[in-house]
């Protein structure tokens, strides 16, 4: 058996692992474009999917419009699948995918290119010398598996927390916390509760266990041994520092509480309104901030870590520009990510939507690194304690478990030992399995 046939499944392989994963519902109807123009008799039309929308939607339709012009014989209709990323998977499983696709997480790459859902670029890359060179080589790397690239990011992100010095200072404190325990301390001083329980405002409130995990000095894969480590004791007891919150304030007073929250990308977001004091986000949330509480006295921090934890540490994800398989003109797809992630439109769109370009040479300009904050997130990606996904094919199935997982244990029907401890064998199962069907 060829390498090939060996490492990949069929389409309806593919379908079945995403239907007994939970990832994806029955098939749905596929987004309407939004044509702006009637391509010629003679171009190559790619529909492109992507997962931005509202303000970042319009600031990358300004560039599709421009690779249009640029580009007579290729047309471009993009459409936003913000909220529906299941579309994407069924429509690639079913053999009617879009000609190419942002609108695929990074933590997803591996787990769809194993099974033959995606064209690897390698091969274009290589005709147009693109080898890296300028990349960050973290990401690079990332996009690459078994000796495969499979697609390129436009735009990358930090993890940081997001607070308000000023609020800060109006409960004595008048420096960020640096390890977790200060992190406890703050947040309690800004916490506003009734006599009955009721919570009117928050510090934090502890999210993202892969986040935290790491931060806890945590490991979810030992990809040496192809082992899932998600019980590893650094990360059952990060899990159960951040469930201590939900313990102190009562389940279902912090579920009412949430459930208040204004809508994300406006001026009610929840930090935005002062009821969440300290936010988990990215650098672009500095372009949020500016958008819809420009008033807002706003600085970032690096996680606070615990003793023994890690400092100054940061996970990243982001969107992948894919070409699924299949596709009609992959060379016009690979023409449309390419001229995309050249350095002038690379460090527009991520100047625009405030996200951190994946090339060293965008990011280090003036308009970037001027703010501190966003230097901050482009210091702790460029730091040794980033973490990206864990190249694997069941990574998209580990994040949906620890999801899960985190949700439960937060609400109490499991203790956070039992909950790694079943996702530590559940995903391992998977993970035999499917690297056996793979003949890897």
């Amino acid at each position: 058996m060829d390498t090939k046939s060996k490492s990949t499944l069929t389409r309806r392989d593919f379908l079945r692992a995403i239907i007994a994963s939970g990832t994806a519902a029955a098939m749905m109807r596929l987004p309407a474009g939004s044509i702006r123009a009637n391509p010629a008799a003679d171009q190559s039309f790619l529909n492109y999917w992507t997962g931005w929308s509202g303000f970042e939607f319009d600031e990358l339709q300004k560039l599709v419009d421009q690779f249009n012009n640029e580009h007579p014989d290729i047309f471009v209709n993009m459409t936003t699948v913000f909220g529906q990323y299941d579309k994407v998977l069924t429509a690639i499983a079913g053999g009617n995918p879009p000609d190419v696709v942002s609108a695929v997480w990074l933590r997803q790459l591996v787990s769809i290119a194993a099974r033959g859902a995606l064209t690897p670029v390698t091969d274009f890359a290589k005709q147009d010398s693109i080898d890296g060179t300028g990349y960050f080589p973290q990401f690079w790397d990332a996009w690459k598996w078994n000796d495969q690239l499979w697609g390129l990011m436009v735009t990358a992100n930090s993890q940081v927390l997001a607070y308000s010095p000023k609020l800060f200072e109006s409960v004595g404190v008048t420096a960020a916390p640096k390890t977790v325990a200060e992190l406890d301390e703050v947040s309690m001083k800004l916490e506003k509760i009734d006599s009955s329980g009721n919570i009117s405002r928050v510090g934090i409130l502890p999210a993202n266990i892969w986040q935290w995990g790491h931060v806890f000095g945590g490991t979810f894969y030992d990809e040496a041994n192809r082992k899932i480590t998600a019980n590893d004791p650094k990360i059952v007891a990060a899990l159960d520092w951040m469930a201590g919150y939900w313990k102190r304030l009562g389940p279902d007073k912090v579920a009412a509480f949430i459930s208040g929250y204004g809508d994300f990308m406006s001026p009610q977001n929840s930090f935005f309104s002062g009821v969440e004091n300290i936010y988990a986000c990215g650098e672009w949330f500095i372009q949020f901030q500016q958008k819809f509480a420009p008033d807002l006295d706003m600085e970032m921090m690096a996680y606070p870590a615990p003793e023994g934890g890690r400092e100054n540490c940061t996970t990243f994800d982001g969107s992948v520009f894919t070409i699924p398989a299949g596709v009609k003109n992959p060379q016009a797809a690979w023409a449309f990510i390419k001229w995309l992630s050249e350095d002038q439109q690379m460090g527009d769109f991520c100047f625009a939507i405030h996200n951190v370009p994946p090339k060293s040479a965008p990011a280090g300009a003036e308009r970037f690194v001027s703010d501190h904050r966003f230097k901050l997130a482009l210091d702790l990606l460029n730091g040794k304690n980033a973490f990206g996904p864990d190249k694997m094919p069941v990574n998209d199935l580990y994040q949906t478990r620890l999801t899960e997982a985190e949700t439960n244990v937060k609400n109490g029907t499991e203790t956070a030992q039992e909950a790694m401890d079943r996702v530590t064998q559940e995903v391992q199962d998977e993970l035999d399995k499917t690297m056996q069907k793979l003949g890897m």
